[in-house]
């Protein structure tokens, strides 16, 4: 495998994913490994490991790699999704360290049901919405930050959804959004259509004003719902990465003193559906769950009001 074998297995696996896992994923996964690559070069170096070539990596080495993350302060989740990504890459090679090391040495890896995190409350939602009908529509780097959170919270959509929205997708006189770039496309995900929530309607409104006067100012064209209009201009592509989103958020969160992430906003605008009284069965069919039973682990649960 040559003088960097884990990189080498890391490439073979990378390639043979291609157009299997999602162009965000396969992303997200090159650079995770790159990172465990590093790491596990320095615990080889340190005598932590015995070796960090992938086909002859053995559960102890797994064990160090995972005390590793543990001692670093990592999260169980953050654990957990490197140990899986490492695990894919020792099992492209036939090894079944990771395996082994799960049963060998539970109590060291993370387990136990995912908990269902808590929405944006009541108050952090209204204090988002209306600090964006504040914004100037001539501050158009504002107006797009707020946009894109305000449709986040009043849609339920996923971060990709949301990049990669067009104009035609936004429908304000009935209040429906429409997701075309869906989590796992073409494989298991199907483009769906959700409500949106009448509250963020007037904001959204002047948003799309704002984005008309701001293509006619620029002289551009472009379908993208949020354009990243300096690329547009350098006649790159349009569409926000997901860095340039967690940006974009940044500049609401710092405005509004709420701290919060898109994955927040989605399990927001499922419980404020359900409190509204909107069936379970809609509400998961809208959030492009396969089941209800997703919906309510892990995203949102009808509430028990006392009568």
């Amino acid at each position: 495998m040559g003088r960097y074998p884990f990189m080498t297995a890391v490439n073979d696996y990378l390639g043979a994913m291609e157009g299997v896992l999602a162009p965000s994923t396969h992303k997200e996964r090159k650079r995770r490994l790159a990172r465990m690559n590093k790491i596990l070069l320095e615990l080889e170096a340190r005598g932590q490991m015995s070796t960090c070539h992938p086909e002859q990596m053995k559960d102890k080495d797994v064990l160090a790699y995972v005390s590793y993350l543990r001692s670093n302060g990592m999260s169980d989740a953050g654990i957990g999704h490197n140990i899986n990504a490492l695990g894919a890459v020792l099992g492209w090679v036939g090894n079944g360290a990771v395996t082994k090391a799960r049963s060998r040495f539970p109590q060291h890896f993370p387990h136990g049901p995912k908990k269902r995190l808590d929405p944006m409350s009541d108050d952090e939602r209204d204090v988002v919405i209306r600090a964006a009908l504040q914004v100037d529509v001539s501050e158009w780097r504002r107006m797009e930050a707020y946009a894109i959170s305000v449709t986040a919270i009043c849609t339920g959509l996923r971060p990709q959804e949301l990049r990669f929205s067009e104009i035609t997708d936004m429908d304000l006189n009935n209040a429906t959004m429409h997701a075309e770039v869906v989590k796992g496309l073409n494989r298991y995900g199907e483009p769906r259509d959700t409500a949106i929530h009448p509250d963020g309607v007037p904001f959204l409104r002047r948003y799309l004003k704002a984005r008309a006067a701001e293509l006619m100012r620029r002289g551009l064209t472009t379908n993208t719902l949020f354009p990243a209009v300096r690329s547009l201009k350098d006649g790159k592509p349009d569409v926000y990465s997901a860095n340039s989103m967690t940006v974009l958020r940044n500049i609401v969160e710092r405005e509004t003193c709420v701290t919060y992430h898109l994955q927040k906003t989605r399990r927001t605008w499922g419980q404020v559906a359900l409190d509204d009284g909107v069936p379970l069965d809609a509400v998961s069919r809208m959030m492009g769950h396969a089941t209800s039973r997703t919906t309510e682990t892990y995203y949102a649960r009808k509430k028990n009001i006392p009568t």
